[in-house]
């Protein structure tokens, strides 16, 4: 199915330029939309569209969403996805960013 030059707009791939195999390439392709569906959710949240609540909890859903795919860049050298419950890998994610950057996930 062809794109339209709205969908190509509106949701842009860029070119994948790492290593061409097909695991790394679908990788790639599941980790750009998830990264632009969480690019929307912000700007939702940050216009008032959504509660912190509901966005906490969409970007928990999209992060499970992500999950099954990082099987397809998984080798010897790095342990699979670990069976930890999501929330607390997206926390581990928060925890590690740079300090001042963690956002207040309190409910509204």
């Amino acid at each position: 199915m062809k794109k339209t030059q709205f969908q190509t707009f509106a949701c842009p791939i860029a070119r994948y330029r790492g290593v061409h195999d097909p695991g790394s390439q679908e990788f790639n392709a599941h980790l750009q939309s998830f990264a632009h569906r969480v690019s929307l959710l912000a700007c939702l949240h940050t216009g008032g569209k959504l509660s912190t609540h509901e966005t906490y909890q969409q970007l928990l859903t999209l992060w499970e969403a992500l999950q099954p795919y990082c099987s397809l860049i998984a080798d010897g050298d790095r342990p699979a996805p670990s069976s930890t419950p999501h929330h607390s890998a997206f926390n581990t994610l928060l925890d590690n960013s740079p300090s001042g950057i963690r956002p207040h996930l309190d409910a509204d």
